[in-house]
């Protein structure tokens, strides 16, 4: 009977803190991205550079556009390189980009600012079900 309760006080305690910890997570992305704001941009071109994986060798782009913030015309570099078939844009296209405005020469594509974590989400669904199952499985 014991040993039982132990068992049943770890799982609940670990359901809980994946619960929490997920919810911190989530929270944390929140805060990340409520400083962007989105501004109509034009794609001027690319940076590129290549990695070496193995024989293989790999194109990355880092997009680089210009935006109006006001009168001001501000040119910004993608926060990353990305590989050459998975980048969605092309030299001229316009679009709207996501800027932090503590970092203006950077920006993040409209679909890369999440609302909250899906990795946050799974914590706090996995702690939830780690808990629920558990309790379940020793009611039985």
């Amino acid at each position: 009977q014991d040993e039982r309760r132990e068992d049943m006080a770890f799982f609940i305690t670990l359901g809980a803190i994946l619960i929490l910890l997920g919810a911190l997570v989530c929270h944390s992305y929140r805060i990340k991205f409520a400083s962007y704001r989105g501004f109509p941009a034009e794609v001027l071109g690319f940076r590129s550079e290549f990695q070496q994986a193995g024989d293989d060798e790999k194109e990355l782009l880092c997009a680089v556009v210009d935006y109006q913030n006001g009168t001001e015309t501000v040119r910004a570099n993608h926060e990353q390189f990305l590989p050459a078939e998975e980048m969605p844009c092309q030299r001229g296209d316009k679009l709207v980009v996501q800027v932090n405005a503590d970092f203006p020469d950077r920006f993040l594509f409209t679909n890369e600012v999440k609302g909250t974590s899906a990795f946050g989400v799974a914590m706090v669904i996995g702690g939830a079900l780690t808990g629920a199952f558990h309790l379940i499985w020793k009611l039985l």
